[in-house]
Protein backbone atom coordinates (compact mmCIF):
# COMPACT_ATOMS: atom_id res chain seq x y z
CA UNK A 1 0.00 0.00 0.00
CA UNK A 2 2.73 2.61 1.13
CA UNK A 3 5.65 3.16 3.34
CA UNK A 4 6.04 0.53 5.71
CA UNK A 5 4.71 2.42 8.68
CA UNK A 6 3.91 -0.80 11.22
CA UNK A 7 7.67 -2.00 11.00
CA UNK A 8 9.80 -1.61 13.86
CA UNK A 9 12.60 -1.40 11.22
CA UNK A 10 11.09 1.69 9.30
CA UNK A 11 11.16 3.81 12.61
CA UNK A 12 14.16 2.59 13.94
CA UNK A 13 15.96 3.81 10.32
CA UNK A 14 14.17 6.97 10.90
CA UNK A 15 15.20 7.64 14.18
CA UNK A 16 19.52 7.33 12.38
CA UNK A 17 18.67 10.99 10.42
CA UNK A 18 20.90 13.79 11.07
CA UNK A 19 18.19 15.74 13.16
CA UNK A 20 16.18 13.87 15.62
CA UNK A 21 12.79 16.07 14.08
CA UNK A 22 13.28 14.17 11.02
CA UNK A 23 12.47 11.09 12.61
CA UNK A 24 8.58 12.08 12.87
CA UNK A 25 8.55 14.83 9.87
CA UNK A 26 10.56 15.76 6.72
CA UNK A 27 10.39 19.47 6.92
CA UNK A 28 12.79 22.75 7.20
CA UNK A 29 13.59 24.29 10.60
CA UNK A 30 11.16 27.24 10.38
CA UNK A 31 8.48 25.22 9.30
CA UNK A 32 8.94 22.92 12.43
CA UNK A 33 9.48 25.56 14.94
CA UNK A 34 6.28 26.85 13.88
CA UNK A 35 4.33 23.34 13.89
CA UNK A 36 6.01 22.96 17.67
CA UNK A 37 4.59 26.46 18.13
CA UNK A 38 1.24 25.60 17.50
CA UNK A 39 1.05 22.06 19.01
CA UNK A 40 2.42 23.88 22.32
CA UNK A 41 -0.30 26.51 22.55
CA UNK A 42 -3.19 23.34 21.88
CA UNK A 43 -1.26 21.10 24.00
CA UNK A 44 -0.45 23.01 27.29
CA UNK A 45 -4.14 23.76 27.46
CA UNK A 46 -5.27 19.83 27.81
CA UNK A 47 -5.68 19.16 31.84
CA UNK A 48 -5.51 16.10 33.26
CA UNK A 49 -4.28 12.80 33.03
CA UNK A 50 -3.28 12.96 29.06
CA UNK A 51 -2.28 9.95 26.78
CA UNK A 52 0.36 10.81 23.56
CA UNK A 53 -0.56 8.57 21.54
CA UNK A 54 2.23 7.24 19.05
CA UNK A 55 4.64 9.84 21.43
CA UNK A 56 7.68 9.51 19.23
CA UNK A 57 10.50 10.58 20.75
CA UNK A 58 8.33 12.32 23.28
CA UNK A 59 8.64 15.96 22.10
CA UNK A 60 5.15 17.21 23.44
CA UNK A 61 5.59 15.78 26.82
CA UNK A 62 7.71 19.29 27.85
CA UNK A 63 3.86 20.41 27.63
CA UNK A 64 1.68 18.32 29.49
CA UNK A 65 1.93 18.12 33.11
CA UNK A 66 0.27 14.26 33.65
CA UNK A 67 1.70 12.68 30.56
CA UNK A 68 1.76 9.41 29.15
CA UNK A 69 3.48 8.79 26.05
CA UNK A 70 3.14 5.59 24.03
CA UNK A 71 4.56 3.88 20.89
CA UNK A 72 5.06 0.99 19.34
CA UNK A 73 8.47 1.27 18.43
CA UNK A 74 10.95 0.09 21.07
CA UNK A 75 14.04 2.77 19.15
CA UNK A 76 11.53 5.72 20.04
CA UNK A 77 10.13 4.80 23.28
CA UNK A 78 13.99 4.09 24.73
CA UNK A 79 14.96 7.64 22.70
CA UNK A 80 11.91 9.78 24.73
CA UNK A 81 12.88 7.96 28.04
CA UNK A 82 16.82 9.15 27.62
CA UNK A 83 15.47 13.06 26.80
CA UNK A 84 12.46 13.18 29.15
CA UNK A 85 13.45 10.90 31.83
CA UNK A 86 11.30 12.22 34.42
CA UNK A 87 7.81 11.37 32.10
CA UNK A 88 6.23 8.08 31.65
CA UNK A 89 6.92 6.44 28.26
CA UNK A 90 5.62 3.00 27.68
CA UNK A 91 5.71 0.22 24.44
CA UNK A 92 2.23 0.20 23.19
CA UNK A 93 0.28 -1.24 19.92
CA UNK A 94 -2.69 1.68 19.42
CA UNK A 95 -4.74 -1.06 17.86
CA UNK A 96 -4.94 -2.81 21.84
CA UNK A 97 -3.84 -0.71 24.57
CA UNK A 98 -3.11 -1.34 27.89
CA UNK A 99 -5.53 0.83 29.37
CA UNK A 100 -8.97 0.90 31.71
CA UNK A 101 -11.76 2.40 30.28
CA UNK A 102 -11.80 6.33 30.47
CA UNK A 103 -8.27 6.06 32.29
CA UNK A 104 -7.14 9.30 30.41
CA UNK A 105 -8.85 12.41 30.62
CA UNK A 106 -7.44 13.10 27.25
CA UNK A 107 -6.28 11.22 24.35
CA UNK A 108 -3.90 12.83 21.27
CA UNK A 109 -2.08 11.75 18.50
CA UNK A 110 -0.03 13.82 16.38
CA UNK A 111 0.17 13.01 12.47
CA UNK A 112 -0.91 9.51 13.32
CA UNK A 113 -4.82 9.73 11.61
CA UNK A 114 -3.32 10.49 8.12
CA UNK A 115 -0.44 8.09 7.71
CA UNK A 116 -2.62 5.06 9.15
CA UNK A 117 -4.74 5.81 6.65
CA UNK A 118 -2.48 6.50 3.78
CA UNK A 119 -0.41 3.79 4.34
CA UNK A 120 -2.11 0.84 6.53
CA UNK A 121 -5.59 1.83 5.20
CA UNK A 122 -8.52 3.19 6.70
CA UNK A 123 -9.76 -0.01 8.55
CA UNK A 124 -6.87 -0.11 10.65
CA UNK A 125 -7.23 3.79 11.68
CA UNK A 126 -10.80 2.98 12.59
CA UNK A 127 -9.35 0.11 15.00
CA UNK A 128 -6.95 2.59 16.39
CA UNK A 129 -9.23 5.39 16.73
CA UNK A 130 -11.99 2.66 18.66
CA UNK A 131 -9.23 2.34 21.04
CA UNK A 132 -8.49 5.93 21.62
CA UNK A 133 -12.18 6.59 22.50
CA UNK A 134 -12.20 3.89 24.64
CA UNK A 135 -9.10 4.91 27.08
CA UNK A 136 -9.87 8.82 27.35
CA UNK A 137 -12.69 10.44 27.94
CA UNK A 138 -11.65 13.13 25.09
CA UNK A 139 -9.78 12.56 21.46
CA UNK A 140 -7.87 15.37 20.02
CA UNK A 141 -6.00 14.28 16.75
CA UNK A 142 -3.50 17.06 15.44
CA UNK A 143 -2.20 16.61 11.99
CA UNK A 144 0.57 18.12 10.58
CA UNK A 145 -0.12 20.34 7.71
CA UNK A 146 2.28 21.43 4.55
CA UNK A 147 4.68 23.72 4.79
CA UNK A 148 3.38 27.36 4.39
CA UNK A 149 -0.15 26.03 4.76
CA UNK A 150 -0.81 26.34 8.63
CA UNK A 151 -4.61 26.28 9.55
CA UNK A 152 -6.72 25.09 12.57
CA UNK A 153 -9.56 23.62 12.25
Amino acid sequence: MGKPVDKIEFWKERLGYPEIRYSVYLTNKDDWDLINKTHKEILKELRGKVLDAGCGYGRASEWIEDYTGIDFSPDFIEKAKELYPDKDFRIADLKDLPFKDKEFDWAFCISVKKMIQANLGEDIWDIMEKELKRVAKKVLILEYSEPDKHEII
